[in-house]
């Protein structure tokens, strides 16, 4: 599977599952996809990715946790 497949993967997922994405969450979507990319290198770098597009944002109130969020002024609402 491409980088670009599996970030497809992920930005219909977060269109679809609101809330909090974090590496963890990001992580149990490949497997449960069976898409070869457990790495939570992988997954941050998914999620970076989409946050520079605009798809999400960056909730950072706790220091300690990455949480990105639908950014809705992107037009994530469907």
């Amino acid at each position: 599977m491409s980088a670009a497949d599996r970030r497809a993967l992920l930005r219909r997922a977060v269109r679809d599952h609101q809330g909090e994405w974090t590496t963890h969450r990001v992580q149990d979507l490949y497997r449960d996809r069976s898409y070869d990319a457990p790495f939570r290198r992988t997954a941050r770098q998914d999620l970076a990715v989409l946050a520079r597009q605009g798809l999400l944002v960056l909730d950072d109130t706790d220091p300690g946790r990455r949480v990105f969020r639908l950014n809705h002024a992107h037009g994530g609402a469907r």
